[in-house]
């Protein structure tokens, strides 16, 4: 063996192989690893060229792989293309307010004014009146100005009063299929609060972002996600003008993190229509996995339902309103809704995608389970590894046909640790402690793949990791399903070996083994040692992809 690029030694090297082994050195030459083992075994192949880095005790992990993260979206939604307007930035509407009068006497007329991440529960002004936000809480300071703000989940969003102008939506205009318009009760007038499919009725009239502007901030969240030690992503929402973006960027070598893209192709609508899908199916040309180590097609995208938070989600049991929500697939029924579902789901199956339906309530994961368990039977494909996104609350009969077909369940943490304390009393509390029944799951044999959903989130795997070992809400602290807590060594598998077999890359990611490819991540402690309550705050300070340093602290 020549000698090698890249040593990394004196540490805990968590390589979550089969066998849970733990080493002391890795050797990285030509992207990928090649020794794992001993320090001194491995500190003999270096040469006069091999950089050697004393890892001091710390550790070295697989690389993060966030397996269900809006990539250009969460660029474009952080200053300086977006407002922020999220609970990291925010407290109240008077906050929003001051953000966007700043923007607008610094833009032109005319021009759209966008921020992302607002939640009513988190703006203590609007908690205090008991009244929803309102496009009056923009209008007099934004005359000239239409205005979208989009809400932390993508599933809703607040327009002022030109917005609603410029796209024609007013008390006549009806509920697109799959959405709602939020009006005043004595009027029918629109509110400004837009939500699921109602949002596309706003946003396809904002002028897009330049290919410029969107590359950039492309790189930008690359950039914010190599610093947290992220090495892969999938980006779950890929329209044809995003997929060149990132063909692009590939192109010119830009890219320091691996994708994984998820087509869709009626993005801001949450409603694919099986026209629509037909159509792509006749032109697109391709199926899971044409692509290379750095860009390639997993699959599509498919939404079932809401959110649990909106309301949106379906469930079998009401909420506090009464309501159960629905399907947000095409159909004035439920059964009409359940057909769309199911035959748009076979036919992505027989196109030879891998498809991801996102699904929350326990009616809409069990409905997507179903369909997928019938295309499966009626046409085997062993590979297909159909994701069920969110899996909040499948139920046992689907967890187990989960696990007899292969499915992966792709699950969000840190939503459960953001959202939960806001949810409570909106769902029964058998329900609430239930939400992402995660050790339930992997005990019985369904791969578990976590991620942050960014921006629905902030992409912080290690708050993730530990939310995953605690089950603790952000605001309250309270523990939501004791027994649904799994290990250290299974919340960290979830964002490194499932997000691997998700991809179908298990032979080449996830684990650190020679020959897989060199993407690491790097901690300044030892994470098998740190306090569960300290494990969001552990210190990337190097991470490699491809056996290259694209973050060093």
């Amino acid at each position: 063996m020549p000698p090698v690029d890249l040593i990394l030694h004196s540490g805990r090297v968590v390589t979550l192989d089969k066998t849970s082994s733990v080493a002391s050195a890795v050797a990285v030459h030509d992207g990928r690893i090649v020794a794992v083992g001993s320090e001194r075994d491995v500190l003999a192949l270096a040469g006069p060229g091999t950089r050697r880095v004393d890892l001091a005790g710390g550790s070295v992990l697989p690389g993060i792989n966030d397996s269900h993260l809006h990539l250009q979206f969460f660029g474009l939604s952080r200053p300086p293309f977006s407002l922020d307007v999220s609970d990291r930035a925010v407290s109240s509407m008077a906050d929003i307010r001051r953000l966007v009068a700043e923007r607008t006497a610094a833009t032109p007329a005319g021009t759209w004014i966008r921020g992302w991440g607002w939640t009513a529960g988190a703006l203590a002004d609007v908690a205090a009146r008991g009244v929803a936000v309102n496009r009056t809480d923009l209008d007099d300071i934004t005359p000239d100005h239409p205005v979208l703000l989009t809400h932390f989940s993508a599933h809703a969003a607040l327009a002022n009063s030109r917005a609603l102008r410029a796209a024609g939506v007013t008390s006549a205009t009806p509920d697109p299929e799959g959405g709602h318009i939020v009006r005043e009760p004595a009027t029918g007038e629109p509110t400004g609060e837009l939500h699921e499919s109602a949002v596309a009725l706003v946003a396809d009239h904002v002028a897009e972002p330049s290919a410029g502007e969107r590359r950039a901030a492309t790189l930008a969240g690359i950039r914010q996600l190599n610093v947290l030690g992220v090495t892969s992503v999938t980006d779950p929402i890929v329209t044809p003008t995003m997929l060149r973006d990132y063909v692009a960027l590939r192109r010119s070598q830009a890219l320091t993190a691996r994708i994984t893209t998820l087509l869709n192709w009626t993005w801001p609508s949450v409603t694919t229509t099986t026209r629509v899908l037909e159509e792509a199916m006749r032109y697109v040309g391709s199926s899971s996995g044409l692509g290379d180590d750095w860009l390639r097609i997993g699959g599509c995208k498919l939404f079932a339902d809401g959110i649990p938070v909106l309301r949106s989600a379906w469930m079998s049991q009401p909420y506090d309103d009464g309501c159960c929500g629905s399907l947000v697939t095409e159909g004035k029924t439920d059964s009409a809704r359940l057909e769309t579902l199911n035959a748009a789901i076979t036919l992505l199956h027989r196109s030879r995608f891998q498809v991801q339906v996102h699904a929350t309530g326990d009616r809409a994961c069990d409905a997507v389970v179903d369909a997928f368990h019938a295309a499966m039977d009626a046409d085997p494909w062993p590979d297909a590894r159909h994701v069920l996104i969110h899996a909040n609350l499948p139920s046992e009969r689907a967890i187990r046909l989960m696990a007899e077909h292969g499915l992966v369940a792709n699950t969000n943490a840190l939503i459960k640790w953001q959202a939960s304390d806001g949810l409570r009393g909106l769902v029964d509390e058998h329900t609430w402690h239930r939400n992402m029944p995660i050790r339930t799951l992997l005990d019985n044999g369904v791969v578990v793949a976590d991620s942050s959903d960014a921006p629905v989130t902030f992409p912080d795997w290690r708050q993730a990791v530990e939310t995953l070992v605690l089950r603790e809400t952000r605001g309250s602290g309270t523990v939501s399903g004791p027994e649904e807590r799994i290990t250290r060594e299974q919340a960290l598998r979830a964002w490194t070996a499932g997000p691997a077999y998700q991809e179908g890359r298990e032979h080449e990611k996830g684990t650190i083994s020679p020959g897989k490819l060199a993407d690491l991540t790097v901690l300044a402690e030892d994470i098998l040692a740190v306090d569960d309550h300290e494990l969001h705050s552990v210190t990337p300070v190097l991470t490699v992809v491809g056996g290259t340093m694209v973050h060093e602290a």
